[in-house]
């Protein structure tokens, strides 16, 4: 096979395909459990193989059903795959892996040849003519993996995000946008992606600032279509410089707690980005172990609930999971030295003990720290 058809896994796939195992193996049975069909759409699948023989995503997302240890508790529930592949030797390099599989009768699998545009429908029926009122409420895990900035127009996410199950792993492919920003040929294209012609304002600004901008503007276009939860998780390749951006959408706060979980596993100091360059080979030693920044995160829940009396914990777990990159059990790493310095003041139900931090705890914040 050449080239064009399978190359070499890098790193930073690796870790995207880390992310996704880590969600999948997590969304699966929890939605099992209550649900009689889900879906899976893999948008750009690719040949579904690496050059050296690793799995691509059609098979990771299809060995997280298969493989996973509670999927006798999940054979009541239908598994719906759909992986779509324009190139043509990609795909039949994919049917071929796919037609030597022996799943399990409650997963079935089609694997169409052509775009993402032209089959996506095939998942969701006709979504030009669903009403809100009659939106069919499948589970659906969207996957978008394009190889450049073209075929993902921000139209037609926003017609999935109208689905209320369905949850969106998008790679924005930061690269080649930044390349081609001021290229004529691709307005249009960008227009189409971003969904505005408010990208423009990011010609000419230099290069940190070029990629905020850029990122920020896509993850807020998915919220103006729907998505209630936006994540972004940095990709850099051996250079360290910036690939794309994994950006996941979804509806419910739990979705938004998973895919965090799984990113920090991935970055264990901010949970944001991973990159090739900093990625330590197997037998290479580390010095110190990596540790978020708990100082920042104390910052930010200082100032924000700066003054606050009898906060609930259920109401600062929400905020550090919705409005910061951490997680929620960092919030309460934090708490817990800020109360042994006596910086906050904490009030528990009675007869709970002192490393109580649920339901029935409440905060009261200084003005100031």
């Amino acid at each position: 096979m050449s080239y064009n058809t399978v190359w070499p896994l890098k790193p930073h796939t690796q870790a995207k395909h880390s992310i996704l195992r880590r969600y999948l193996n997590a969304y699966y049975p929890k939605l099992a459990s209550t649900q009689e069909r889900i879906d899976f759409v893999d948008g750009f699948a690719g040949p579904g193989v690496y050059e050296g023989g690793e799995p691509g995503s059609p098979v990771i997302a299809l060995n997280a059903v298969v493989k996973h240890r509670n999927l006798p508790h999940m054979k009541h529930c239908k598994f719906m795959f759909l992986f779509i592949e324009e190139n043509r030797k990609r795909f039949q390099v994919l049917e071929n892996i796919l037609n030597g599989r022996q799943d399990p009768p409650n997963v079935e699998v089609k694997v169409r040849c052509g775009t993402f545009e032209e089959h996506i429908g095939e998942a969701f029926g006709n979504i030009q003519t669903f009403e809100d009122d009659y939106l069919p409420t499948i589970p659906s895990f969207v996957m978008v993996d394009p190889f450049g900035i073209k075929g993902l127009p921000l139209s037609l996410l926003e017609k999935l995000a109208a689905f209320p199950k369905v949850e969106l792993l998008i790679s924005f492919m930061y690269e080649p946008i930044a390349r081609f920003l001021s290229s004529s040929e691709f307005k249009p294209h960008l227009d189409a992606l971003f969904g505005t012609g408010e990208w423009r304002k990011a010609i000419g600004l230099a290069s940190d600032d070029k990629k905020k901008f850029l990122s920020n503007l896509y993850a807020h276009q998915l919220t103006q279509i729907g998505m209630e939860h936006v994540r972004l998780f940095e990709m850099r390749d051996a250079g360290n410089r910036t690939e794309y951006f994994l950006a996941f959408a979804t509806h419910h706060i739990e979705g938004l707690r998973v895919i965090k979980d799984a990113m920090w596993k991935t970055d264990e100091v901010g949970g944001v980005i991973f990159s090739d360059f900093t990625d330590p080979s197997p037998d290479q030693g580390v010095l110190f172990e990596p540790e978020p920044d708990y100082m920042q995160l104390r910052k930010l829940l200082m100032r924000h609930f700066a003054g606050c009396l009898n906060v609930s914990v259920i109401d600062i777990n929400n905020y550090v999971l919705t409005k910061t990159a951490f997680r929620e059990t960092h919030g309460r790493d934090v708490l817990r030295q800020a109360e042994k310095s006596n910086a906050i003041t904490v009030k528990r139900p009675s007869g709970r003990r002192r490393n109580y931090w649920n339901i029935g705890t409440s905060i009261t914040f200084p003005q100031s720290e």
